[in-house]
């Protein structure tokens, strides 16, 4: 059974003996969506993490993109408020590499970028 990006990031944070918590909720059932929704804390933030200050991430699978546009655009004052309140916020979104000594083997690698405020300015840097 293939994990989902959320079981990943919990066993990463685990790995390296971060106290983290899910702050995303499920509801089974709204008049808008019958099948159910999920919601995150500030419509930003999947999970907090406490490593040096508290972090909300953001949590995805390879579709970066649009978590970009969501945090930077949509959920712009909710980021804001986040960040200028004392929060970091970062994005971790998973995909599948293939391992370079050939073959087929591939492993799962998290691509996280941190969101900050530069000048007035909501700033995406992705970590190298």
């Amino acid at each position: 059974m293939a994990m989902s990006p959320m079981v990943r990031t919990k066993a990463e944070l685990k790995l390296h003996g971060i106290i983290h918590r899910v702050v995303e909720r499920y509801h089974p059932r709204s008049k808008k969506y019958p099948f159910g929704c999920k919601e995150d804390l500030l419509n930003i933030i999947d999970l907090l993490a406490f490593d040096n200050g508290i972090v909300g991430i953001q949590v995805c699978g390879t579709d970066w993109k649009d978590h970009q546009r969501k945090i930077m655009e949509d959920e712009k004052e909710n980021a804001f408020t986040w960040l200028e309140n004392g929060g970091r916020l970062e994005v971790w979104g998973w995909r599948s590499l293939k391992k370079k000594r050939g073959g087929k083997a591939k492993y799962w690698s998290p691509r996280i970028a941190d969101v900050s405020i530069i000048q007035g300015e909501l700033y995406w840097e992705e970590r190298v």
